[in-house]
């Protein structure tokens, strides 16, 4: 359940049988009644994907399946008749309520010493609430996939992507590889070296798997021994530095399978990560299985400090400023763009340096590129110097050059093509395309992304359901800052409602939920944006050690005692929370743009203001722009005329290919 759910949050995909019953009018009828049923739930399939359902056998429960997935706020706030209850409840009220139910919950525990399970909540008047909202939110498509290839595809299609997994495709992967032989394993060529940890460690442990058959598996995925020491580092640390014989032996004889230039040149990347070497040549007892001299001369070397890092060695030429170190730099060209600015310090020309990166370009990172491109384009650049605003300047230009570059030696499905852009529910200008600082929570939307509000949306709704076992406190947290740069905080700790904000009430026991709203017909005229933050407060150290905790934040038009609270047709995201954080900034509203950004990063020093449009003055138009010139491609003003309809989501239609499927975020 918790894969499919997976499947279905991080890829939008559901796994049917296929061609399982022949294909009839009555089976059309019923797969088209089962998608209006979606469209419901704020989702659809394609058409083709329609006629897959009604040959499937997966039909009759397919609708009740999806709606598993998508997640339920399973209690009921503090006051049920929220917003009305508490905008209209006076402050002394609502205090004299929190400090009861505190004292039912903190309190009774330090007194008595005992555990509670529930605390006291208020009785208050309650409406059945049975009228739904409007629709105001585009559907979201969703796509079909075999049985067959239920893990084959997704394991293929997270670990060729060149760029870090996150914790929910970590989950997804190890699931995978619990179904799959390690032939098809081996298969899938791992793009981004920190993905290829999960991957080794997952075969390394597996007792099924013979010796000779990981160290086939994992001599075809480690591309050289370097590969080998990190995912080592990783797998001693999950092992607690404990091995078995023969997984000793393994390692060993691993290592001993590349050559030996390979071998001695990744003993010493850096004098800190030597100290790392060390230790894991001492844990796999190297000296003991070795069958190669030339290797252990190699280590006894190491240990004596008779081999140098290449980077001690080429950090010695550039404090003499030798002409000679670019030449060594352009060797690993990747390390030269880390250290473009280090280079710059010692005297280096900002010319020489791109002349030695551009018949590299092709190998660099596009997600380095796009993130210095970020980087010397963030507006308090403006606030430097005038000689490092012109560096900046300049090292700006041309990293976006050497991107352009970079994104041309791609053979891709725009190249020379006419694009429409589909994408209506974003503002591409206000999507930031965050990298390094990507929430670990996932989902299908990546963070940073802006959604435009659509003008019907009223009010922003901030929610949250929880349960456990365990008593947990989870908290939601709103932050404005007004149009004059005044703070507003709404929350457990604050305010529970201002003109703008009004908060449900703190709950401190599980199986519970809370709710935040900002009207953003009266925010447009006092504030400027709002950071809406989530804290685990109490009972566990992470939301990952939570049995549920399901948050996300949804559109409202119409607020009334009978109108329900949660509808998941429109909402913007959501997402089971399943990191190793106790709190985040969750969702960024800028109100004078109606724009919405999931940002979901870690904030863990409880800076509830943090604002979560970052890097934006490089935006994900301005990605766009360029890689579409790198690709000979031009844009058109109608789908009609265009050969590729280029849209965010899933694609509907043979036309249209999504820009998060093809990851054209990072390596089109």
């Amino acid at each position: 359940m918790l894969y499919d759910q997976l499947l279905f949050s991080e890829l939008r995909l559901v796994s049917v049988s296929m061609n399982a019953v022949p294909l009839c009018e009555e089976n059309i009828l019923r797969a088209m009644t089962t998608n209006e049923e979606l469209l419901a739930l704020g989702y659809t399939l394609a058409p083709k994907d329609i006629v897959t359902l009604a040959k499937s056998a997966d039909l009759t429960d397919f609708a009740a399946r999806v709606r598993s997935y998508l997640g339920d706020v399973k209690a009921k706030p503090m006051y049920p008749d929220f917003p009305s209850q508490v905008m209209e409840m006076d402050e002394a009220v609502f205090r004299f309520h929190q400090m009861i139910h505190y004292l039912s919950t903190y309190g009774i525990e330090e007194i008595t010493g005992m555990s509670v399970t529930r605390g006291w909540l208020p009785e208050m008047q309650e409406t059945e609430k049975t009228e739904p909202d409007d629709k105001l939110l585009a559907a979201k498509t969703i796509a079909l996939i075999g049985s067959d290839e239920k893990y084959t595809a997704p394991f293929r299609r997270i670990l060729t992507k060149t760029e870090r997994m996150n914790n929910k495709e970590c989950m997804m992967i190890a699931e995978c590889a619990k179904h799959l032989t390690a032939e098809e394993m081996a298969g899938v060529r791992v793009t981004f070296k920190q993905n290829l940890l999960i991957v080794f460690h997952t075969v390394f442990a597996d007792e099924a798997l013979s010796s000779a058959e990981k160290a086939a598996f994992l001599r075809a995925v480690c591309q050289h021994t370097g590969d080998v020491w990190k995912c080592l580092d990783y797998t001693l640390t999950r092992s607690h530095f404990h091995l078995r014989t023969a997984q000793k032996r393994l390692t060993v004889k691993l290592l001993e399978s590349f050559p030996l230039w390979d071998f001695r040149s990744n003993l010493i990347l850096s004098g800190k990560k030597r100290e790392r070497t060390l230790l894991m040549l001492k844990f796999i007892d190297f000296n003991e299985y070795s069958r190669k001299s030339d290797y252990a001369k190699a280590v006894a070397d190491l240990r004596a400090g008779k081999l140098r890092s290449w980077e001690s060695e080429v950090k010695e030429m550039v404090s003499r400023k030798a002409p000679e170190a670019l030449d060594a730099y352009a060797e690993r060209p990747g390390m030269m763009l880390r250290h473009l600015t280090y280079l710059l310090r010692n005297g280096y020309a900002i010319k020489d340096l791109f002349d030695k990166l551009l018949p590299h370009a092709p190998e660099l990172s596009p997600q380095t590129l796009t993130s210095l491109a970020a980087f010397f384009s963030r507006p308090e650049i403006n606030t430097l110097d005038e000689m490092r605003y012109q560096e900046s300047v300049r090292l700006k230009l041309m990293v976006q050059h050497l991107l352009q570059t970079r994104l041309a030696a791609n053979e891709t499905v725009l190249r020379g093509k006419k694009i429409y852009l589909d994408m209506p529910q974003f503002d591409l200008d206000l999507s930031a395309l965050r990298i390094a600082d990507k929430s670990d929570e996932g989902g299908y939307i990546r963070s940073g992304l802006a959604y435009k509000i659509p003008e019907d949306v009223t009010c922003i709704r901030f929610f949250v359901y929880w349960n456990d076992s365990e008593r947990v406190d989870v908290d939601l947290h709103g932050a404005a800052t007004g149009i004059n740069g005044e703070k507003i905080n709404i929350g457990w700790n604050a305010c529970f409602k201002s003109g703008e904000l009004v908060f449900s009430g703190d709950i401190t026991h599980s199986d519970a939920a809370e709710y935040m709203d900002l009207d953003l017909v009266k925010a447009k005229e006092t504030l400027r944006c709002v950071t809406l933050n989530i804290h685990l407060f109490s009972g566990y150290n992470t939301f990952g050690e939570i049995d549920e905790c399901f948050v996300g934040i949804m559109g409202v038009s119409k607020t009334g005692t009978e109108i329900k609270l949660y509808d998941p047709k429109n909402c913007f995201f959501t997402h089971y929370l399943k990191g190793k954080s106790q709190m985040l900034n969750y969702g960024f509203i800028d109100v004078q743009n109606r724009v919405l950004v999931f940002d979901g990063t870690q904030n863990n020093q409880r800076n509830y203001y943090a604002e979560a449009v970052r890097n934006n003055s490089f935006s994900l138009r301005n990605y766009l722009d360029i890689l579409f010139t790198s690709q000979n491609a031009a844009l058109t003003d109608s789908p009609d005329d265009a050969d590729i309809v280029l849209v965010m989501g899933k694609p509907a239609s043979d036309k249209e290919v999504s820009l998060i499927d093809h990851n054209f975020f990072l390596e089109a």
